[in-house]
């Protein structure tokens, strides 16, 4: 990593309370531009919890919250999903595509909501496909689709308004491991290719020792990080 790289995210003392469970109890840490790093922990520990936290999906109690300069916990609700919109992807666990749209209408959808020519859109998903390996599969329906096609379908969805930040909650959890091994590697290769920083959730302990940096998450508070 150079040296003049900086964080692109930084957390301070982040609590989260869900009633009388407190998740996370004062977490504090930074992510470096261009790193790909993996959070792990046992189930329940609040590693989802910081992701939409740092995502702008749910709110915190207290403590401090910068990606990519914005203090999000400072967001509206409406300048928060601007800012989900330009700055940040998400991947989950499940797809989430819509069944009744095929691969490259799925892609394009973000774009059309953030009101992008629809000309501009649909070339950019097609070259985001094809860097999924997915060009012959673009006018398929989810339902047409492999389970790692799927996902790779939503990762290029994710990527499709150009965010600088990937966040991804366990998104090779339901794969065999043919697909959980080429979606890991395709997080390194977006880094590379697309100036990416990646973050992911997992408890896949391939991902977390090829990943640059682990930190884990144990009864709300980081350690390695």
């Amino acid at each position: 990593m150079t040296a003049d790289r900086k964080a692109i995210i930084q957390i301070e003392n982040l609590r989260k309370s869900y009633g009388s469970l407190e998740v996370l109890r004062g977490v504090s840490l930074s992510i470096m531009e261009g790193e790909v790093v993996a959070i792990v922990g046992p189930s329940g520990a609040g590693k989802t919890t910081l992701l939409h936290a740092v995502a702008t999906l749910s709110e915190f109690d207290s403590g401090k919250v910068v990606v990519d300069g914005v203090d999000v916990g400072a967001l509206d609700s409406d300048s928060a999903a601007d800012f989900r919109s330009q700055r940040v992807g998400m991947v989950f666990q499940f797809h989430y595509l819509l069944p009744e749209f095929t691969a490259l209408e799925n892609v394009c959808l973000p774009a059309y909501i953030a009101g992008r020519e629809k000309s501009d859109v649909e070339l950019r998903a097609r070259e985001l496909l094809d860097m999924m390996g997915l060009t012959e599969r673009i006018d398929h329906k989810p339902s047409e689709l492999s389970g790692g096609e799927q996902q790779r379908v939503a990762i290029a969805r994710a990527l499709i308004n150009s965010p600088r930040l990937l966040l991804a909650d366990e998104p090779s959890g339901n794969l065999d491991s043919h697909n959980r091994t080429e979606i890991h590697n395709l997080f390194f290769r977006l880094r590379d290719e697309l100036g990416l920083t990646v973050v992911v959730v997992t408890h896949d302990e391939g991902l977390a020792q090829m990943s640059d940096r682990k930190i884990t998450i144990v009864d709300g508070l980081t350690s390695n990080a």
